[in-house]
């Protein structure tokens, strides 16, 4: 059996036991989904106070919306353990993965899996309302369609390739969670909202450090607005292949540099 085929086999182990215990499984599911959606009303009043924002609707902020958190689900679905890398080194859990028959990599994503239903259901659902607003009111083509699948796939790669440098991070520093906001938690804020509204150095900081506006902004202003054209995609696959490289690197780097905890 070759790795991918091991590690969908490990994930599927993950969410059986996750599943296990189904009240809890489904509390926490709907507790999710209730707290993303509170995160949209909020944004929804918001717009619905001030209307368009620079000429961005409630819809095409929707669809900026949609993509970013539905590729920050699929993200957080398979890496969670990337993400929540700080106790890996703290604890010594680390130390015990390298023991395993396998790349040190797989290994961490595959320990652990968090269930994302809820989230990925509302993201999906202001997505699809979002997309279906656009398209009914001839503002977007059935292109759009293709289009936004082939952004979350590449904007899932983008939030794995920082979330993956962030904790290879944590081979130097040990203590990454404070690291994690900045790269994770405020970018993702920052880019529910069009790039334009910020000053210049925070989007060149999400364009070219942290390369979240490449996730949904980047091409929306193509897909959505029209303004930019075709090649807004290829540059986005670029950045995310770039990106992946980079923190694989930073990665392969940083186990070189690991010491165990001694626990």
């Amino acid at each position: 059996m070759n790795w991918l085929g091991i590690s969908v086999m490990l994930y599927k182990i993950n969410v059986r036991a996750g599943m296990q215990y189904r009240l809890n499984f489904i509390l926490s599911t709907l507790l999710a989904a209730l707290v993303t959606v509170s995160e949209f009303l909020g944004l929804v009043v918001l717009l619905s106070v001030f209307g368009a924002i620079q000429g961005w609707s409630v819809w095409e902020i929707g669809y900026l919306y949609g993509v970013l958190m539905t590729a920050k689900f699929l993200y957080r679905a398979f890496g969670s353990a990337i993400n929540n890398f700080e106790p890996y080194l703290v604890n010594g859990t680390l130390d015990q993965l390298l023991l395993r028959p396998m790349p040190l990599l797989l290994a961490v994503l595959t320990s652990r899996t968090r269930m994302v239903g809820g989230e990925l259901l509302q993201s999906l659902t202001v997505l699809g309302a979002c997309v279906a607003r656009l398209l009914v009111h001839g503002d977007a083509s059935w292109w759009i369609v293709p289009e936004t699948l082939l952004i979350i796939c590449t904007g899932t790669v983008i939030m794995f390739a920082v979330g993956l440098a962030t904790a290879a991070c944590g081979f130097w520093i040990t203590r990454t969670e404070d690291l994690s906001v900045l790269t994770d938690n405020a970018t993702t804020t920052a880019c529910q909202l069009p790039l334009s509204l910020f000053p210049e150095w925070l989007r060149t900081l999400l364009l070219a450090v942290i390369p979240f506006g490449f996730i949904n902004y980047v091409p929306a202003m193509f897909i959505v607005r029209g303004e930019w054209g075709v090649w807004t995609l290829a540059a986005t696959a670029a950045v995310a292949a770039a990106a992946l490289l980079i923190a694989l690197g930073v990665w392969k780097i940083g186990v070189t540099k690991y010491q165990s905890t001694g626990t």
